[in-house]
């Protein structure tokens, strides 16, 4: 309880300084001519990639052995996929380092938590669209809580009460519905999705800037875009650290990404994220590694799909 009380006072301040201080982040850091120049550096792999050969991608995905019926969009794909990692590290990567440089740690982590509630408005409608009803009360409580008495969602209010923190969103409705996921597509700067989540994203980026946009009118302030593009700064922070990850991983990072992206995904559609973990044999020296290993790859996929 004591925990909790500290976590409301310290709100109150973080609540006074939260909006002017991502008004002044925003001014300072997102220079239009900056991403203008990462836009146009990014966007030379795409006439490289379009005239370039194909046979060299179509050789990795033979010599790795991955089935490729669901990518009929390869060379596209392959394309966008190179803009991203060119505009990623040009722009978003230099914005998230400069952002946690001069951003206190407590006001990022009312950042978080405030678009994390503004994402459970999400959760909590997609849970009652797929008939879990015990959840999508679950989920709405929370977000009432972290509302009203977590000052708009800058204190997780409902985490310290032990109140379970979910993860749905329509792209997984519409594979509970029985959809189809369609063929794998890469989308500029989301990045993976198949057709099925692609649809799914358009439904809730529109919910998600309704919300803000519903905030903004209460507070008196238009700054949708302004916070979309916070957001996107926001989620790049979590990756920090891990880039090398994804070169490390695989001969063919596309290829690596694709199948794992597209594997967690149908996880997700199935809910087995969810089923209880059982731990492995402690008389197995290599399934302990080999089970972190695949954990981490989640969390980093988890922060992938979320971007």
């Amino acid at each position: 309880m004591k925990k909790l009380l500290a976590a409301i006072t310290l709100g109150l301040g973080l609540s006074c300084t939260s909006t002017a201080s991502a008004e002044s982040f925003l001014t300072r850091y997102f220079d239009n001519e900056l991403l203008f120049t990462a836009v146009s550096v990014a966007a030379e792999t795409l006439v490289e990639d379009w005239l370039g050969d194909d046979n060299a991608s179509a050789s990795i995905d033979a010599a790795d052995g991955s089935s490729a019926e669901h990518d009929p969009l390869e060379k596209y794909n392959r394309m966008m996929f190179n803009f991203n990692a060119r505009l990623d590290k040009a722009a978003l990567q230099p914005l998230a380092e400069t952002y946690v440089e001069y951003t206190p740690q407590i006001l990022r982590a009312g950042v978080r938590n405030f678009f994390s509630n503004v994402g459970d408005v999400g959760v909590a409608a997609n849970s009652a669209l797929q008939g879990k009803v015990g959840q999508a009360l679950s989920d709405s409580s929370r977000l009432a809580l972290n509302s009203l008495v977590g000052l708009g969602g800058v204190i997780d209010v409902a985490s310290e009460l032990e109140i379970e923190k979910n993860n749905e969103d329509f792209g997984q409705t519409l594979g509970v519905w029985g959809v189809p996921e369609g063929p794998y597509i890469v989308l500029p700067v989301l990045g993976p999705r198949t057709m099925r989540s692609a649809l799914g994203t358009v439904f809730d980026t529109y919910l998600q800037m309704e919300t803000l946009g519903s905030i903004g009118e209460l507070s008196g302030v238009d700054t949708v875009s302004e916070l979309m593009a916070l957001n996107v700064v926001n989620q790049r922070t979590k990756l920090l650290g891990k880039e090398a990850l994804l070169e490390q991983a695989a001969l063919d990072p596309y290829v690596y990404t694709r199948e794992a992206y597209l594997a967690y995904r149908r996880c997700q559609v199935a809910d087995c994220d969810k089923i209880d973990y059982k731990p492995a044999d402690p008389e197995t020296p290599s399934s302990e590694a080999t089970e972190l290993g695949m954990l981490d790859e989640l969390d980093l996929l988890d922060e992938l799909d979320n971007q």
